[in-house]
């Protein structure tokens, strides 16, 4: 397994539409490393989540898992999950405002709206189908992680440029103790 390089905002892989990923290309030995590589990455840098494009493949897949690490050591437990063309199938009308951060957005915080409760659509490694809930902060990194396959960063959902800040002035002037961001 690797560590692969995590593009920055302005790389233009950011800003595609992520294909989608067939059957053949996921049984691929070539693909599966690929996957481990994700996982690998991910936890390395400390992130809750992880899409292709962010790594340098616009393909539909997206990998998540939190256990408090030092960039989000509030975050909720949630095991690994892997989707593989996944879909927002459904969402509450509730409206929740929340701190994201990204890999690919490096040091920055805002504050971004997303839907306190969604319903997912995806395959799993195996190309099995999957479909399930998700409400509160697995909801959010749901929608950011999702939002990359759509060439969509977390900047693009924000409505007040206000609270973007830098990582340092963050932990500073605005993290409330024991609050949980994305």
């Amino acid at each position: 397994m690797a560590v692969l390089e995590v593009a920055k905002l302005g790389n233009p892989i950011l800003r595609k539409i992520a294909a989608s990923i067939t059957a053949d290309e996921c049984h691929d030995p070539d693909f599966q490393t690929f996957l481990d590589d994700m996982i690998e990455t991910m936890e390395k840098m400390d992130g809750i989540g992880l899409a292709a494009p962010q790594v340098g493949q616009s393909k539909q897949l997206v990998i998540l898992k939190s256990t408090g690490n030092n960039r989000y050591p509030d975050a909720p437990d949630h095991p690994l999950m892997i989707l593989v063309n996944p879909k927002l199938t459904n969402h509450s009308e509730e409206i929740i405002e929340g701190w994201e951060g990204c890999l690919s957005v490096e040091d920055l915080r805002g504050k971004v709206w997303r839907h306190n409760k969604i319903t997912v659509s995806a395959f799993d490694r195996e190309m099995n189908p999957i479909s399930f809930e998700a409400e509160g902060f697995l909801a959010v990194v749901l929608q950011h992680e999702i939002d990359h396959l759509l060439g969509k960063v977390f900047l693009d959902r924000m409505r007040d440029f206000s609270t973007l800040t830098h990582l340092a002035e963050f932990e500073q002037y605005w993290r409330a103790p024991e609050e949980v961001t994305v």
